[in-house]
């Protein structure tokens, strides 16, 4: 466990099914643009992702089945790090795939689940923008103005000095499953990039 903003965070390492990576590739290649979440909002994300268009005939519905197993093994290792001893419940809640200037705008997970896990099943650091997580506390948006000599030695890359940042990005590798609490606010910002970047994002609750 890890620290953002103040806010716990948790970090594993999984490997994809490729099945499953290979359905998600072919679904993009059909369509770059598939968006049925927030396509009627002046606000729209430019990416293609399953979210609210299960079912579509027009792709192929992706088979999770190689892969459940070793989900539940994490989240039954995260539930021992939270030590709260009772039961939880996961859905997959969408995969996410992008290329070069497409972005997911900000949002949570409030109401959907007590925690968002994001899984960096196809990932170049080198090439992706990793998810930006931004900081909900009400001084980070005067710090710079009032202290501005201090905030310009902060670095943005130390997570130690990510609680006096307005956002940050967790360094990220492929594989990586990240785990947190759904409240707080999240984007993939654009990237310059033709190699295919994937997520699967999974929603879990606490019972």
């Amino acid at each position: 466990m890890k620290y953002l903003f103040g806010v716990p965070y948790y970090k594993y390492s999984l490997k994809i099914s490729q099945s499953v990576l290979d359905d998600i590739q072919h679904n993009y290649e059909i369509d770059s643009s598939r968006n049925s979440w927030d396509n009627k909002s002046y606000l729209h994300s430019k990416t293609h992702h399953s979210n609210r268009d299960r079912g579509n005939p027009k792709f192929r519905e992706i088979n999770y089945s190689p892969m459940m197993s070793e989900y539940k093994k994490v989240f039954d290792t995260f539930m021992k790090e939270l030590s709260l001893d009772c039961q939880y419940k996961w859905t997959i809640a969408n995969y996410t795939a992008m290329k070069s200037q497409q972005y997911m705008r900000a949002h949570d997970h409030i109401g959907d689940s007590d925690y968002t896990c994001i899984h960096y099943v196809k990932f170049n650091p080198k090439k992706h923008s990793t998810t930006t997580f931004y900081n909900s506390h009400q001084w980070v948006n005067s710090i710079k103005y009032i202290r501005p000599d201090y905030y310009n030695k902060l670095d943005v890359r130390n997570e130690k000095h990510s609680y006096q940042l307005p956002y940050f990005q967790i360094p990220t590798k492929q594989d990586d499953l990240l785990i947190m609490p759904s409240c707080v606010t999240h984007e993939v910002p654009p990237f310059e990039s033709d190699e295919l970047r994937v997520t699967i994002v999974i929603n879990l609750s606490i019972k």
